[in-house]
């Protein structure tokens, strides 16, 4: 029995990222706006559906006689918190079989830190990852960035080359990694400097939205972690929509970074929703391997 999420936005843009972050927990779903998308053939298959709102743009009770009990996208700051509303759709949804079984997760890496300050997090963020049968590292970053190059001839390089066809599955992304000195598998390196960005957004975003199926899949238990430096910061909302967190990693609290940084988090913050954008701080990264107490995930004032 199918049934449609409506989401009632009229920034295409946002709505666009919204169908993508639905679509991870509610892949057979039908997701649509109707103020862009064509409804006749998902209400002749739909059985029954469930709808969002931005009130700024349609009002509750124009809905009430669309829709039993309309879901609100924001709060009243104007946050889309995903995970506030995603357990509702849950809840309401009639067979449990068009969801989606989160099982791992995929966390994104935003480093403004020296590579080796960047990988001795990562090695420490592994301990708090769900227990899986395999965490895996993608590094969209350039080569010189990238500090593991496998032997075997595995690399980002040819990962991202593959991506791009058909008949390529998320389960793929494992034929291409090798197991790193930390425990992860991972391609490494691209084969030359800039490979991730002369190949273009786009394809880094086909990867990215693989590797959120594999480590939402309930065929495997995968974890995800993707170091991402280098983006243009417009095109970071659209490549990250896929991510359960994003973990803006920056040097000592009162370095220079911390402000420069503060529209770039509030940016994130609005479209991707306040529960999973995180703050730390490298000042509270202590010995190798050793976290601070007061290592927690912070929050910029935004």
């Amino acid at each position: 029995m199918a049934f449609t999420i409506k989401i009632y936005e009229k920034n295409e843009y946002i709505s666009g990222l919204l169908k993508k972050r639905l679509t991870c927990f509610f892949p057979d779903a039908y997701i649509v706006n109707p103020y862009f998308d064509d409804m006749d053939q998902v209400n002749r298959f739909s059985d029954y559906e469930r709808v969002l709102y931005d009130p700024k743009d349609i009002s509750q009770e124009e809905l009430t006689s669309l829709s039993a009990s309309p879901i609100r996208l924001t709060e009243d700051g104007g946050i889309i918190d995903c995970a506030r509303f995603i357990p509702m759709l849950r809840k309401n949804a009639e067979s449990p079989s068009f969801l989606a079984p989160v099982t791992g997760s995929l966390t994104a890496v935003i480093p403004f830190v020296y590579s080796d300050v960047r990988d001795r997090f990562i090695c420490n963020m592994a301990s708090d990852l769900p227990s899986a049968d395999f965490n895996i590292r993608l590094d969209f970053t350039s080569r010189i960035r990238s500090l593991w190059r496998a032997s075997s001839g595995a690399n980002m390089t040819a990962l991202l080359e593959a991506c791009k066809s058909r008949k390529f599955e998320p389960e793929d992304i494992l034929k291409y990694c090798n197991m790193d000195d930390a425990g992860f598998l991972t391609p490494g390196s691209c084969l030359n400097n800039d490979d991730v960005y002369d190949m273009g957004i786009q394809r880094s975003i086909t990867l990215m939205n693989h590797a959120a199926t594999l480590a939402h899949s309930n065929i495997r238990f995968v974890n995800v972690v993707a170091v991402v430096e280098g983006f243009r910061s417009k095109d970071l909302p659209e490549l990250l929509s896929c991510c359960d967190k994003v973990t803006i990693l920056l040097p000592a609290i009162n370095a220079g970074e911390d402000i420069g940084c503060k529209d770039l988090i509030a940016e994130l913050t609005k479209i991707l929703g306040r529960e999973r954008i995180t703050v730390f701080y490298t000042d509270d990264l202590k010995d190798p391997g050793i976290l601070d107490d007061r290592l927690s995930p912070r929050r910029q004032v935004v």
